[in-house]
């Protein structure tokens, strides 16, 4: 086996309480899915896109520049922070009320804003390339493409974990769809998690 299995094991049960464990990413996958299911279904493909991204950068070692360049790091940092603040502005300062329809458009924005608030956040990249190889057999060769699959399982569990999430937060706001006060609030909420997100990117360190 080009694993060993009772690493893999490990691997697997490190990998789904990491991703049960909310964080960013459930953050903003919570926060689309209040808009509607759709796009929530959007931002975790978008989410998982990004960090598919990062799985193949760091098999390429690639993502080593994020430890090793400041510069780099704090580029993409601020510029995933800006982002965010943005997508907080829009949030509080939209004037469309939520409803329960939405189009393609909307969701495809969904999409491409879980792509980017993935890349725009260097940490996942220092994830990857400082958590993957603590569950390599160097002795058993092929560390690409050891990586690579640890890095696909990894992609796997969060995907299906950030759709449960997604569903779940549909559901909250179904329950609470009737309660008027609390759908006038929704976008308000919306934006204070997008300020989180940028909070918790810019405080983070290499």
């Amino acid at each position: 086996m080009l694993i060993d299995y009772h690493q893999f094991i490990i691997f697997m049960l490190a990998t789904v309480v990491l991703n049960l464990t909310p964080g960013c990413d459930v953050m903003f996958v919570g926060s689309q899915s209040l808009i509607h299911k759709r796009n929530g279904v959007f931002a975790t493909l978008g989410v998982a896109t990004g960090i598919a991204i990062y799985v193949v950068l760091s098999v390429a070692g690639l993502t080593l520049i994020l430890q090793k360049s400041v510069v780099v790091f704090n580029l993409i940092k601020y510029a995933g922070v800006f982002y965010l603040l943005y997508l907080a502005w829009s949030a509080f300062f939209s004037k469309q009320e939520l409803h329960l329809q939405t189009n393609q458009t909307r969701s495809v924005s969904s999409y491409y804003s879980g792509v980017l608030t993935n890349l725009l956040n260097p940490k996942v990249g220092i994830f990857f390339i400082t958590f993957l190889p603590q569950f390599v057999d160097q002795t058993k060769g092929h560390v690409g493409l050891q990586m690579l699959l640890l890095g696909t399982f990894f992609l796997v569990s969060a995907t299906t974990v950030n759709i449960c999430y997604a569903l779940l937060f549909y559901h909250f706001k179904q329950r609470m769809l009737s309660n008027l006060r609390f759908t006038k609030w929704l976008n308000k909420l919306t934006g204070v998690v997008f300020c989180a997100m940028a909070y918790k990117v810019i405080t983070s360190r290499q």
